[in-house]
């Protein structure tokens, strides 16, 4: 097990990395732009729930000599799908936007972002059906008059829905439970990246949960160009938590969105 030192070094590079991230999903009146990768963060992959049953396992007849295996996240699967994920609904919002899988720009060391009408997911971190977490970026506006997937995001409220759908039809229907707006400096990114050693205790995800994190720009905008074009300050996110997994006909993969 590593030591003190060593934890601490791996959540500091680490804590770089989501600062990168989250200078990237930063929209503005003109579009994303850009952001470079300044060092690579040293993460440990986390490992899904080790039980994915929908039946919980039996209580033992004898006192356990290890310690209990997790439990499944609700809705879970018996095998996580790895299909593409390829279409994103909020019902509550009238939102039905295609997904992008989205990361670093080949060649260059920049993440990427979502087109205006996109949803992006960063591929870079776990699928939705993993039992662990994803994560999503969609622009708020872009301009001078697309109204991005997430316009609305600070609309939803605790036990709205957040559906994603798979290519082979099946969905993964989520459960508003948090929301919150933090000036740009302040994104916990590093916890709501890696939710499940999360240093503040309203974003630590238990182990029998599987969440998606949506985040978008918000709050003051700061207009900086003659044709209108700026940024904002703020950013918004909304946490979900998985609450069912709905099997489906198999759907286009959708590519759309400019």
């Amino acid at each position: 097990m590593p030591g003190f030192t060593e934890r601490a070094m791996g959540r500091l590079r680490r804590a770089a990395g989501a600062w990168v991230l989250a200078a990237a999903v930063a929209a503005t009146g003109a579009g994303c732009a850009a952001i470079d990768v300044p060092a690579e963060p040293e993460q440990v992959p986390e490992t899904p729930t080790t039980a994915r049953t929908a039946t919980p396992t039996a209580a033992p007849t004898q006192a356990p000599t290890e310690a209990p295996a997790e439990q499944p996240a609700a809705g879970a699967e018996a095998t996580p799908y790895d299909g593409e994920v390829v279409l994103m609904r909020i019902p509550s919002l009238g939102v039905e936007a295609p997904i992008e899988a989205i990361g670093k720009i080949p060649g260059q060391n920049k993440l990427d972002v979502p087109r205006p009408r996109n949803v992006g997911w960063y591929d870079i971190y776990d699928k939705p059906g993993s039992g662990t977490s994803s994560l999503f970026s969609a622009h708020k506006d872009w301009h001078p008059d697309i109204r991005g997937p997430f316009y609305a995001l600070t609309d939803l409220k605790a036990g709205d829905l957040v559906i994603v759908v798979m290519d082979d039809g099946r969905e993964y229907v989520y459960e508003v439970f948090f929301q919150q707006r933090y000036a740009a400096r302040d994104m916990p990114m590093h916890d709501l990246i890696w939710p499940h050693e999360a240093e503040n205790e309203e974003l630590l995800r238990p182990g029998d949960e599987e969440w998606v994190t949506l985040i978008t720009c918000g709050g003051d905008f700061i207009p900086t160009e003659p044709d209108g074009s700026g940024y904002y300050v703020h950013r918004d996110v909304v946490i979900a938590r998985l609450v069912e997994t709905r099997p489906g006909d198999a759907v286009q993969s959708v590519a759309g969105g400019d």
